[in-house]
């Protein structure tokens, strides 16, 4: 009896040992694999607000595994819509032309200088377990026309991801991204310069006569609006976020030396009001100094923001 249970012990872990790896090559076998690869032609319109962008690109899968004749693949675009224009279908090659508009979340915290990412993010309608992208690293690109006005294309990138949903299904996704970044003089220019000439001109308040009452506080006013205006008018291109950006910190800086300005004028007022012309003259003097300080102060306050 012992032999005949060690003899069926054997066989039938020896049927394991050879059933097992017939399965999971046969998994293997019927597991699909797309080539897939993306040429960008044109970039449209960049909505800032809604982080939101239109583009227009070819698109290609090659499989050995696929007949794109009868069928066609089945994928998805999972962060926009897009219009999809079949160029090319043979039994083991596809390719269309695509457009659409495309959505992601866009990081704005060095803004004016801020760099943004854009992407096209494609799934299978199948799982991992039977279904995988492979990135056309080799064919992959950008055309050389292609112009995107007041941005600048910094890189491109072709990725391939696992995408896991909360029912513990894993999908593969593929990724084609564009990295962009503004023109840093075009930006400075156009944004930055203004505030830091617009508070310069309020500065120079200091350098006036404390009984000037009348220009000096027209000049603290005026400047200070037009500083204003100028935050509200770079605010309205992004959309609402929930910290603070390059240029925010910046203008938190300006109000605080108009703050500064505008408090030593009342100060200084109050003095010649009572005939204390000297002490005012002093104020205006340590007022002054105190410039360079509130800039410094303010600044490695806002670091840890």
């Amino acid at each position: 009896m012992g032999i005949i249970r060690y003899v069926l012990v054997s066989l039938i872990v020896l049927s394991f040992v050879l059933v097992i790896p017939n399965v999971v090559a046969q998994s293997e076998s019927d597991k699909k694999t797309y080539t897939i690869g993306t040429y960008l032609l044109n970039v449209g319109k960049i909505d800032l607000q809604n982080g939101a962008y239109d583009l227009d690109f070819y698109i290609w899968i090659k499989s050995d595994d696929a007949n794109f004749i009868e069928s066609k693949p089945k994928i998805e675009f999972m962060n926009g819509k897009a219009t999809v224009e079949p160029i090319t279908v043979d039994k083991n090659y596809y390719e269309a032309r695509v457009k659409g508009v495309f959505q992601k979340n866009m990081d704005f915290r060095n803004y004016p200088f801020e760099k943004i990412l854009l992407t096209v993010e494609i799934e299978g309608i199948e799982d991992m377990k039977s279904f995988e992208f492979v990135p056309d690293l080799e064919e992959t690109g950008v055309d050389d026309l292609v112009n995107i006005p007041g941005w600048n294309l910094k890189s491109t990138n072709s990725d391939v991801s696992i995408h896991k949903y909360s029912d513990g299904a894993e999908f593969s996704r593929y990724v084609f991204s564009l990295e962009m970044e503004r023109f840093p003089l075009s930006s400075f220019l156009k944004t930055m310069l203004p505030v830091i000439i617009i508070t310069t001109i309020a500065m120079l308040a200091f350098w006036m006569s404390p009984t000037n009452f009348t220009a000096r506080i027209g000049l603290g006013a005026s400047t200070l609006l037009a500083a204003v205006a100028a935050h509200l008018n770079a605010a309205n291109q992004l959309p609402p976020i929930g910290y603070l950006t390059l240029f925010d910190k910046i203008m938190i800086i300006a109000y605080a030396l108009f703050l500064n300005n505008l408090l030593s004028m009342v100060i200084q007022m109050r003095l010649i009001d009572h005939k204390r012309e000297e002490e005012a003259v002093k104020v205006n003097a340590k007022m002054r100094k105190a410039i360079p300080v509130i800039c410094v102060l303010i600044f490695l306050a806002l670091l840890v923001v």
